[in-house]
């Protein structure tokens, strides 16, 4: 895969949409029960922030920044995960906190690989939350067991360019979040390869 530089207005136009994606996930927090401390956290160790940022972006480029930022303009306590420095976190890794929010960010390949897709089945089983942000997990993968059964997707159409980003009655996640408007700045020449994502059931 080759390599690629953001433009200033790539860069600004992936900030709006990465605090657009960590906003609607902490609206969703505000909704769900306090999670049991028996199964999400180990007593031998010191409670750990609401967030863990799993960052697995390959640095190509390097988009943490952005995540980091909104969480810190919202006042949510997080710790991050780097793949590239640490290797592929475990569902021992992930266990203790209340939500995991995985970006993947511009790579084409090994995005949210089949390892990674149990590790996280696991942590939901304990009763976590979990949030996938990534460019190209369904052209890269397909539609796997994960994605129909946990993330319940049924169907979806790649790069139909939409610019609403958001949740209804016909796409997975709750109803009333979004929809989010992504509106290019000034200057932005490319499409958005947007994807319809349909919904499974349960």
């Amino acid at each position: 895969m080759t390599n690629r530089t953001y433009t200033s207005i790539e860069r600004r136009f992936t900030s709006a949409l990465a605090s657009a994606i960590v906003c609607s996930f902490l609206v969703l927090m505000a909704s769900i029960p306090v999670l049991a401390s028996a199964s999400l956290a180990s007593t031998s160790r010191a409670p750990l922030p609401c967030v863990l940022l799993v960052d697995d972006d390959q640095d190509n480029p390097d988009v943490r920044a952005y995540y980091t930022s909104a969480l810190d303009d919202l006042g949510i306590p997080f710790d991050v995960w780097d793949v590239a420095a640490q290797g592929e976190p475990a569902v021992s890794a992930l266990l203790g906190y209340k939500m995991v929010v995985w970006f993947t960010g511009y790579p084409r390949s090994e995005t949210f690989t089949a390892g990674n897709e149990e590790a996280v089945a696991s942590y939901l089983d304990a009763g976590g939350r979990f949030l996938l942000s990534s460019e190209d997990y369904l052209q890269d993968r397909g539609l796997t067991s994960f994605g129909q059964n946990r993330l319940r997707i049924s169907n979806y159409v790649s790069d139909v360019n939409r610019t609403d980003l958001g949740s209804t009655g016909q796409s997975p996640g709750y109803s009333w979040l979004g929809p989010y408007n992504l509106t290019p700045p000034d200057g932005w020449t490319g499409p958005l390869n947007t994807d319809n994502v349909f919904k499974g059931s349960g």
